[in-house]
């Protein structure tokens, strides 16, 4: 997966659509879509789609608010952003988070992503039975 962007639109974005505005949300992972010419975010109630450069496409789901706190910290001084998402994890502006803990999760074909992560008992249950 591999992807541009504009910083600031990709940031008003997910605080639009993010699903961790309170303690109790029971959805922290946003969900990044990236196919054709454009990139949709989406938490469980919201979504949003704006154009940007998709060389490789994907779905990531990540922790909403970590990687809010992420962006905010990372000082970004240009206008555009690049996002890839290799086995080693998710590459941007110099920092590497891997997938040796639960906060990434990728599916590298679209088709195949749930809409939400952790998928609900019947996508469960609808991915065991592909399977099969």
């Amino acid at each position: 997966m591999l992807f541009v962007v504009n910083k600031s639109r990709f940031q008003r974005m997910i605080s639009i659509v993010r699903d961790d505005k309170t303690p109790k949300q029971k959805v922290p992972f946003l969900r990044i879509a990236a196919i054709g010419d454009s990139v949709t975010l989406s938490g469980r109630e919201m979504s949003a789609s704006f154009p940007a450069t998709v060389y490789d496409e994907g779905v990531l789901f990540i922790r909403t608010t970590y990687f809010r706190q992420l962006l905010r910290e990372t000082r970004i001084n240009e206008d555009f952003i690049t996002f890839q998402v290799t086995y080693d994890g998710l590459h941007f502006a110099g920092i590497q988070l891997s997938f040796n803990g639960t906060d990434l999760v990728l599916f590298p074909n679209p088709a195949d992503a749930p809409q939400n992560w952790p998928p609900d008992k019947q996508t469960l249950f609808d991915f065991a039975e592909k399977d099969k």
